[in-house]
């Protein structure tokens, strides 16, 4: 059969899809474990956001499938579902699956709404083995009701299949990076690409839905195949690597020698870009050296907040001290930070936003990569806050990708938070105060922003905040941001003061 892979093209606000355009390993993964008698192509659509629905329309009618696969975030979930009743409403003979986070969390809600319409399967959990054997139903080799993980169309609705458990690491084969049918996935105009070394996390945070996929597991790969699939990344074009994990310092010792393995198959010429926790970062002053010698260049660490009440809200613990030492350590070594901030809590006012951004500017933190909390379905800091009445949108989860308010606190509203982390982002922005450590990966692009670039923003910024209030330019912000994502013409609207109607799913 022919099989088309497509991931969403919505974006997070905070990452320009003009320097960042990131594959996903989701989608490749799968097809890699697709039986090879199949004909698979894969289709990021981030490629194409200026022209989604004729490029999706030229790609049906010059690829032909019989099967198309959908991956989707929460806040891309509603693309996903107009992108299926689009196919459809062209071919409707073909057959459509979804998978995700927010389908496996949320499978029995969008099976018993309009919402499962466009769709005929859904995936839940981990895909790879799932989707196969779904294949395989398909072409009359096996039963849809003995496929672990599987949803599907029965009977005017759908039937759930028991849950598959978890995957073992070992039997997955690498992802397929050479069915895509565009290209130009980049990051500062480099070759870009996604790798993962293990899944899941054990921690105990409670604003996040990881355990709803993974329990709380934390499954590695073995060295020999991270490194295969590095060299598949490196031979496909890659220069920059994003490694996926969930947590990649869960186990400092082994990530320790992850480096050491990096540097020993010659593929510390890559750069490469992570997520980690502080914790893991401060247990060891030798883990960021060994990260500097393999190519770690930037580090998405996960300060949280620098509140102490917060950080106890979130299940995190006093965590300051180690997070400065983990800042320390990556900046003693010239690896670039992205801030992890979490905003929006119950007890927050004006003063505790400011206080994190003041912390993140006298830290030198190269990046901010501030979100408001977001109540994600299925997670226990959702229920708690929609306990407190805190919720202000509870079911437009094309708002739930962390820049969007969708809470108030005890003291500001909706609008306030969208307000307050726009103002000091704005005061505090990075883009206009270059910090040591980036100056020292990026002379030549420092000194372009210097010159040129950070003369023309602030003349351009300069002239269109003549005669405008404070306010009016923040509306004019985010009018612009709501139209990021803006495909099938949404009625997107800025958060209001008054909260809708909340109820739990």
């Amino acid at each position: 059969m022919k099989i088309l892979l497509c991931s969403m093209p919505d974006t997070v606000p905070q990452f320009s899809a003009k320097t960042w355009r990131a594959p996903n390993l989701a989608i490749s993964s799968i097809a890699g474990n697709i039986q090879p008698h199949h004909e698979v192509f894969l289709a990021d659509m981030v490629l194409k956001r200026k022209t989604l629905l004729p490029s999706i329309k030229e790609t049906i009618e010059n690829y032909q499938p019989e099967v198309v696969g959908l991956s989707a975030m929460t806040f891309q979930f509603d693309t996903a579902r107009r992108i299926a009743a689009f196919i459809k409403s062209m071919h409707k003979e073909i057959k459509i699956a979804v998978g995700g986070y927010h389908t496996t969390l949320m499978y029995e809600e969008i099976a018993s709404s309009d919402e499962g319409k466009p769709f005929d399967y859904i995936i839940r959990g981990e895909g790879e083995k799932t989707f196969d054997e779904m294949l395989d139903a398909i072409e009359g080799k096996r039963k849809l009701e003995d496929i672990p993980g599987l949803s599907y169309r029965h009977n005017g609705g759908f039937s759930h299949n028991l849950p598959r458990p978890l995957e073992d690491l070992d039997t997955m084969q690498l992802p397929r990076r050479d069915i895509r049918i565009w290209n130009g996935y980049r990051f500062s105009g480099k070759g870009l690409d996604m790798v993962e070394t293990s899944r899941g996390c054990t921690m105990t945070c409670n604003f996040c839905s990881m355990n709803r996929m993974y329990g709380r597991t934390f499954r590695t790969y073995s060295f020999e195949r991270i490194m295969q699939d590095l060299a598949n990344a490196k031979k496909n074009g890659a220069r920059y690597i994003t490694f996926s994990d969930d947590n990649i310092t869960l186990n400092v010792k082994r990530f320790e020698s992850l480096c050491e393995a990096i540097v020993a198959a010659g593929h510390n010429d890559l750069r490469y870009i992570v997520q980690a926790s502080t914790t893991g970062i401060a247990s060891s002053p030798s883990l960021a050296k060994k990260m500097a010698r393999a190519g770690i260049q930037i580090v998405f660490l996960g300060i949280e907040n620098v509140s102490e009440r917060n950080l106890k809200l979130m299940n995190k613990g006093n965590m300051l001290e180690k997070t400065k030492r983990a800042i320390e350590y990556l900046h003693g070594n010239n690896i670039l930070i992205v801030g992890g901030m979490i905003l929006g809590h119950a007890e927050d006012k004006e003063e505790d936003i400011a206080q994190n951004f003041e912390f993140f500017d006298k830290a030198n933190i190269d990046f901010y990569g501030e979100q408001i909390i977001t109540p994600y379905p299925k997670t226990d800091m959702r229920d708690i806050l929609i306990k407190e009445g805190l919720v202000t949108n509870a079911t437009d989860y094309r708002k739930y990708n962390g820049f969007w308010a969708n809470v108030k606190t005890k003291y500001l509203s909706s609008e306030d938070l969208q307000f307050l982390r726009w103002k000091y982002k704005r005061k505090y922005s990075t883009f206009f105060k270059t910090t040591p450590v980036f100056k020292a990966n990026f002379s030549m692009v420092n000194l372009f922003r210097v010159l040129i670039l950070r003369p023309y923003y602030r003349i351009k910024n300069f002239i269109t905040s003549l005669g405008k209030k404070e306010r009016d330019i923040f509306e004019n912000d985010m009018r612009r941001f709501a139209e990021m994502n803006n495909f099938f013409n949404h009625d997107y609207k800025l958060p209001e003061k008054p909260p809708v109607n909340i109820h739990s799913n």
